[in-house]
C-alpha cells in the first residue's frame, strides 16, 4: 500500500464501522423485533383464544409475554449482529494493520539517510510519531464526523502499534550481525514480530489444550500458521498433525460439514496415518 491507500482504507474502516454498524444494529433489532410480534401472535392464537379467562387477566398475561418475546428478539438480534460485525472487522483490522505496520516501517527508514542498527530508539519513536501524526491529519481533513472520529480511533491504533511493536522490532534488530540495516531486515523483523503477536492466542489454546489431553491423544492443529509453527510444539511428533484450513468466510459450517479434500502435515509424511484420525477423516465419506 501506498500512503493514500492507507488512508482509503482505514477511512473506509472507521466509517463501515461507525455508521454501518448503527446501520446493522438497526436492521438486525427489526428482524428480532419481528420474530417476537411474531411469537406474541403464536401465543396469542394458540395458548390465550383457546382459554376463557377475563379480557383484563388476558391483556396483562398477552402485555407481560409480548414485552419477553419483543425483548428477547432485539437482544438476539442485536447479538446476532455483533458476532457478524466482530468477525468480519476483526479480519478487516488484522489484514490493516499488517498493511500498516509495513508502510510506517518503510517511511521511517527513508527518513533516516543511513538507518543503521545503533539508532537510538527514541530517535525512531519521534519519527513514528511524526509520520503517524502525519497520517492522523489527513484522516481528519476528510471532514465530518467520521473523519473526526476516524482521526481520534487512529491515534489509538497507532499507540498500540507502537507499544507492542516498536520494542519487539528493535529487539529483533539488534540481532542482526551486520551494522547497517536494509530495508529488507526491516521488513522481515516487522513480518517476524507481527507474525509472532498474531500466533500468540494460538499458542495459548495449544498449552491449554495440551494440559487437558493425555499423552496419548492426538492433537491437530486446524488453524492458519506460519511453515515450521509445529515444530516448535513440545509434543510428540506422532501424535501431532497440521491440517490445512480450507474454510472460506461466510461458507465455514458448510466447508466443515462437507469438505471437498483433506491436506495433513505430520513429522513423517512416509508414516501411516494415525488410525483413529483416519477413522475421523473417513467419516466425511
Amino acid at each position: 500500500m501506498n500512503k493514500q491507500q492507507v488512508l482509503d482504507f482505514w477511512f473506509g474502516f472507521f466509517k463501515d464501522l461507525l455508521v454501518g454498524t448503527f446501520k446493522n444494529l438497526f436492521l438486525f433489532g427489526i428482524v428480532g423485533f419481528s420474530l417476537g410480534a411474531l411469537a406474541i401472535f403464536v401465543f396469542n392464537l394458540n395458548v390465550l383464544d383457546a382459554i376463557e379467562w377475563s379480557t383484563w387477566l388476558e391483556g396483562t398475561i398477552l402485555i407481560l409475554v409480548g414485552g419477553g418475546y419483543l425483548g428477547l428478539g432485539m437482544f438476539h438480534g442485536w447479538i446476532a449482529c455483533s458476532l457478524h460485525l466482530l468477525g468480519k472487522k476483526l479480519q478487516e483490522a488484522l489484514s490493516g494493520l499488517q498493511e500498516l505496520l509495513d508502510w510506517l516501517t518503510r517511511e521511517v527508514i527513508g527518513r533516516f539517510p543511513n538507518f543503521q542498527k545503533n539508532i537510538p530508539k527514541h530517535e525512531l519513536a519521534e519519527k513514528y510519531d511524526q509520520i503517524g501524526d502525519e497520517l492522523r491529519q489527513k484522516l481528519k481533513q476528510r471532514g465530518g464526523i467520521t473523519g473526526f472520529s476516524s482521526g481520534l480511533l487512529f491515534v489509538v491504533i497507532l499507540k498500540a502499534l507502537r507499544f507492542f511493536f516498536l520494542d519487539d522490532v528493535m529487539e529483533e534488530l539488534h540481532k542482526r550481525d551486520k551494522e547497517e540495516i536494509t530495508s529488507a531486515d526491516i521488513e522481515h523483523a516487522v513480518r517476524r514480530v507481527g507474525t509472532e503477536v498474531m500466533i500468540a492466542p494460538i499458542t495459548d489454546i495449544i498449552s491449554t489444550a495440551e494440559r487437558a489431553i493425555s499423552g496419548d491423544a492426538l492433537l491437530v492443529v486446524l488453524c492458519q500458521v506460519p511453515p515450521g509453527f509445529t515444530r516448535t510444539l513440545s509434543r510428540n511428533p506422532a501424535r501431532l498433525y497440521y491440517q490445512v484450513e480450507t474454510l472460506i468466510f461466510g461458507r465455514a459450517v458448510e466447508r466443515a460439514m462437507y469438505p471437498e479434500r483433506f491436506i495433513v502435515g505430520c513429522a513423517k509424511p512416509d508414516a501411516a496415518i494415525d488410525p483413529r484420525l483416519e477413522r475421523y477423516l473417513g467419516a466425511f465419506d
